[in-house]
């Protein structure tokens, strides 16, 4: 297997889309893997290397607004993925994996099939997801101001339906704004599989403040994207879905 970084990536508008890819020896499929908001392709770099193993080029990219992307951060983003998705088509059936955001732009895309982990689909942020958006910035994202990301879930639109396989990944603990979505985001995609992380998850905590109680939730929302179980489950549809 060859581990390099991109540098022909780039998105609509022209600009350089930041990428690093595995490639195994002889792939039989491709799939673009990204990060969720205030992520960058770091951050899922092993679950790239896990989907490789099974034959599949993993291409790691940074969103605009993110990491090494100097684009700025907006709905052009959905953008950046169709051309992931376009480059990737190069080694066969072509995939799109993300984490939160990422799940959400996935399910968006022009993809085969496509993994979403807790996407980024909810009735409404809760307050408290709100006030840490707003009070907890990740360093990793250049945003016009704390909380943006309320303002681009509302941008980028709805997830359309369609009947391309795809799976639909929780942790049983997740974020309950998230968990509160799934049931209408799998009523909307017939084709969609939906399944629950168990494994490698923070306890429930009682405590009389709300921001507390929620505090487990998102940390186990973030944390699936290092989770053991999420890889073996998304590595092994992928192989499953790809062919």
């Amino acid at each position: 297997m060859n581990f390099q970084r991109v540098t022909d990536l780039c998105a609509p508008d022209g600009h350089v889309i930041p990428a690093f890819i595995f490639l195994p020896d002889s792939p039989h499929a491709g799939t673009v893997v990204c990060h969720g908001y205030g992520g960058t392709k770091e951050h899922v770099l092993a679950l790239s290397a896990v989907i490789a193993e099974k034959g599949v080029a993993a291409l790691a990219m940074d969103l605009c607004g993110h990491g090494e992307n100097s684009a700025a951060i907006g709905p052009a983003m959905c953008d950046e993925m169709e051309a992931g998705v376009r480059y990737v088509r190069r080694f066969g059936r072509a995939a799109a994996v993300g984490m939160s955001l990422g799940g959400r732009l996935a399910l968006m895309s022009s993809a085969d099939c496509m993994v979403a982990v807790s996407p980024a689909v909810v009735p409404q942020v809760s307050p408290q997801g709100k006030w840490m958006f707003e009070n907890f910035p990740s360093p990793s994202v250049r945003e016009p101001y704390s909380g943006y990301v309320i303002e681009l879930l509302d941008a980028l639109g709805p997830v359309p339906s369609h009947n391309r396989p795809c799976l639909l990944l929780y942790a049983e603990r997740d974020i309950p704004a998230i968990l509160e979505g799934a049931a209408g985001l799998k009523a909307a995609l017939p084709g969609a599989e939906l399944r629950y992380i168990t494994a490698d998850l923070r306890p429930d905590v009682k405590h009389e403040h709300g921001l507390i109680r929620y505090l487990p939730r998102w940390f186990n929302h973030g944390e699936l994207k290092f989770n053991r179980e999420v890889f073996k489950t998304v590595s092994n549809w992928l192989a499953d879905h790809c062919c």
